[in-house]
């Protein structure tokens, strides 16, 4: 399978930012944001591009998500858990 590249610059900070938004948000709750929480997260109004985003990500295995499925992003190489207080 061939990398996919974001076609500038600024596509690939806006991939890097969607990339930590993820981490992040799974990181505090423990699941997965939806598409338009990740477009709010980094300044996106379109879904489409989100989902743009999101398939390089996956191209990239840094993130498996299933399609057509709420909150269905799984981050590769991440194993999150609650913490046991």
């Amino acid at each position: 399978m061939a990398t996919v590249m974001a076609t500038t610059k600024q596509g690939e900070r806006t991939l890097g930012r969607v990339y930590d938004f993820i981490v992040e948000y799974m990181t505090a709750n423990l699941y997965a944001p939806g598409v338009r929480e990740i477009g709010e997260g980094v300044g996106l109004t379109s879904t489409s591009t989100v989902y743009y985003y999101l398939g390089i990500l996956a191209d990239r295995g840094l993130i498996e998500m299933k399609k057509y499925l709420c909150r269905a992003i799984k981050l590769v190489g991440y194993h999150l858990e609650k913490d046991k207080d």
